[in-house]
């Protein structure tokens, strides 16, 4: 186990970390029907729309409280008290959820108690859901904020178990911010393919997935997840763990209702992936399908073909701790050295990743080893950086200078065989390759006497 080192600096001049508030913002978007509403500055609720048009490029619904310099020293309760009530009568969300900035936390805003005061105001309001999560933006980062807002809507909505008889056996599945909308839908299709029903919590692949609206503006998120889904939460027969983020969310599910857990992990390269389909084969009690079997194959052969790239080649990571404990897992499969890797946040898991440096920083603790590695595996930020010196293969947030981002699959045995693919292609292309020796005696084109011309000669 390597030793993690945690980047004390007064500045980040690169910084790698993105607020907890604009992760709990997507983890709303993945529900039904749902308005993100930001409790701070216009400021703060700008700054993570623009930050997500970027990468996702579609209309991002977030709502603020609009804080000013009055309210930010006489409190703004009433702020958030008019921003509710306002969002309720115009727009009837089935859910608000409600976040802290850093503004907010520092004034010690009791969201909870202007909630309860706000239901009584409104008792007419009451079908509408209002779950408060704090996410301040001097702790934790977009994965941390990811998670709360999944673990505080689950625990708010989710009913005790109704028991009655269903064709299908259900399950849940609680989705790390780390997985794009292809990434959900393969772990669909890897569900359905056993006859097995699923509640994904959150699902964004229905909500941030590019398809266009039967309306010009729309001021809820587009699809996702229903609530009545989540109420039904208590009936599964099992929770899908796939990102370590999402731990507390299972182990409340299994302390309050007893439901098994089974981590995955983030289901990157063959060995996570062989163990999700076997534990969904154990579940459904059938076999395995066949056109799963045959991409398992693919991405076997996909590990020999890029092995001659990739083997003993040296990379690094900057990505948060869910994705950094994914691509690690890939790339330790084919043989590839990471000589370092920094992330946002110290976790358990990160601890356990085979690399030479572990550290807790920002991008610009990749430079140190930035022109000894063969690629690096971050985001945009990164590429602006290194690239053209050194190949970066763009994975996390923000990735704005690509079209896609919700289409690239990462996980499952089609996920790693693109990831490999797309890995191989970067270091391929960005080898310098030695020059051809050339002899001497060697003579172009030009310097040979047309056939014609010596037939004239020799009859002369």
């Amino acid at each position: 186990m390597s030793k993690l080192i945690k980047q004390r600096v007064p500045l980040a001049t690169q910084p790698l970390k993105t607020s907890a508030a604009t992760g709990a913002a997507v983890a709303a978007l993945g529900f039904r029907e749902t308005i993100p509403l930001l409790h701070g500055a216009q400021g703060c609720a700008a700054f993570s729309k623009v930050f997500l048009i970027s990468h996702f490029r579609e209309p991002i619904p977030i709502q603020n409280t609009a804080i000013d310099h009055i309210s930010a020293v006489m409190g703004g309760d009433e702020n958030l008290f008019d921003a509710l009530l306002l969002l309720c009568e115009k727009h009837s969300p089935e859910l608000v959820a409600v976040m802290t900035t850093g503004l907010t936390e520092m004034q010690g805003t009791d969201l909870a108690r202007v909630i309860v005061e706000f239901k009584k105001a409104h008792p007419h309001f009451t079908s509408t859901h209002i779950v408060p999560m704090n996410t301040p933006d001097f702790s934790g980062s977009m994965q941390t904020g990811f998670a709360h807002a999944v673990d505080r809507v689950v625990r708010q909505i989710v009913k005790p178990p109704v028991r009655h008889q269903s064709e299908k056996k259900q399950l849940t599945v609680l989705c790390s911010v780390g997985l794009s909308g292809a990434d959900i839908e393969t772990l669909k299709r890897y569900v359905e393919a056993f006859d097995l029903k699923a509640v994904f919590v959150p699902d964004i692949s229905l909500s941030l997935d590019g398809h266009m609206g039967s309306e010009e503006f729309v001021s809820t998120s587009m699809g996702g997840t229903s609530l009545q889904e989540v109420e039904q939460i208590s009936n599964s027969a099992a929770t899908i763990v796939v990102g370590e983020s999402m731990m507390p969310t299972a182990r409340w599910l299994y302390k309050r209702f007893s439901i098994p857990i089974i981590e995955s992990q983030m289901c990157m390269g063959i060995d996570q992936t062989d163990n999700l389909i076997m534990a969904l084969a154990e579940l459904s009690d059938k076999p395995v399908p066949q056109w799963i079997t045959l991409q398992r194959k693919r991405l076997q052969d996909a590990m020999v073909d890029t092995h001659f790239f990739l083997s003993s080649s040296r990379m690094s990571l900057g990505l948060e701790p869910d994705l950094a404990l994914g691509y690690s897992a890939l790339l330790h499969s084919v043989g590839v050295d990471i000589e370092r890797l920094v992330t946002t946040i110290d976790t358990s898991g990160v601890k356990t990743i085979e690399a030479k440096t572990l550290m807790v920083g920002d991008l610009s603790m990749l430079a140190q080893v930035g022109d000894e590695v063969d690629a690096i595996i971050s985001n945009s930020h990164a590429a602006n950086i290194y690239e053209p010196i050194v190949p970066v293969l763009r994975a996390g947030f923000p990735c704005h200078d690509q079209f896609g981002n919700m289409d690239i699959k990462q996980i499952g045995y089609e996920g790693s065989r693109e990831r490999l693919f797309a890995l191989a292609n970067k270091v391929m292309h960005n080898q310098h390759t030695v020059s051809p020796h050339q002899s001497i005696y060697r003579f172009n084109a030009e310097q040979v006497i047309p056939t014609s011309q010596r037939r004239g000669s020799a009859l002369c």
